[in-house]
């Protein structure tokens, strides 16, 4: 009976961990006709979100050339971009707009620098929405952060604190734990 209990919380948790992880590669789908790419300067790389596949790894700091278009004027539109993080944190939008106008494409510049908390080695899905008259188009693509998972400063103290968990989780349960003499 016990080794049913714990093979069926092993199997509840082996789901819930793989069913967290997003998928990897990239996609653009709509009614507009949408393009999207974007190039780091530094790292040399550039992402087409209609043809990317696979992940793609990011520097922590660098700067992005990004170019959007639609294949008809918009007139009043709307948008933006965000990150997907795992649950139960939700997204972070990175970037909106809206506004009226006819032109059919835009180009931009974005400067970041991500902060040593945010963990390296991790799939994060980037996504983004624009809505216009003509249409709607929106895409994502996977990304990770270059390095590994010890340069972040949280994953030495997670680690500890799961450790302190585990000893507590252990001398509670002990009493379950003692062999039963008859």
């Amino acid at each position: 009976m016990r080794f049913v209990q714990w093979s069926l919380a092993g199997t509840v948790f082996g789901l819930i961990l793989v069913g967290s992880v997003p998928s990897a590669g990239a996609d653009v789908s709509g009614t507009d006709g949408c393009t999207a790419t974007a190039t780091w300067r530094t790292a040399g790389i550039t992402v087409d979100a209609a043809t990317a596949t696979g992940v793609v790894t990011i520097p922590r700091k660098d700067t992005v050339d990004w170019q959007g278009s639609v294949t008809a004027p918009p007139g009043a539109y709307h948008g933006s971009v965000w990150v997907e993080l795992p649950p139960p944190f939700g997204k972070v939008e990175i970037e909106s707009w809206k506004g009226d106008s006819q032109t059919t494409s835009n180009s931009g510049t974005h400067e970041y620098s991500l902060p040593k908390v945010v963990p390296a080695g991790v799939e994060f899905t980037v996504s983004g929405e624009h809505v216009d008259q003509p249409g709607t188009c929106s895409g994502s693509v996977t990304v990770q952060v270059d390095g590994g998972a010890f340069d972040s400063p949280l994953t030495p103290i997670s680690l500890a604190g799961t450790a302190v968990t585990g000893a507590g989780a252990l001398w509670v349960l002990r009493p379950l734990l003692r062999k039963v003499v008859t």
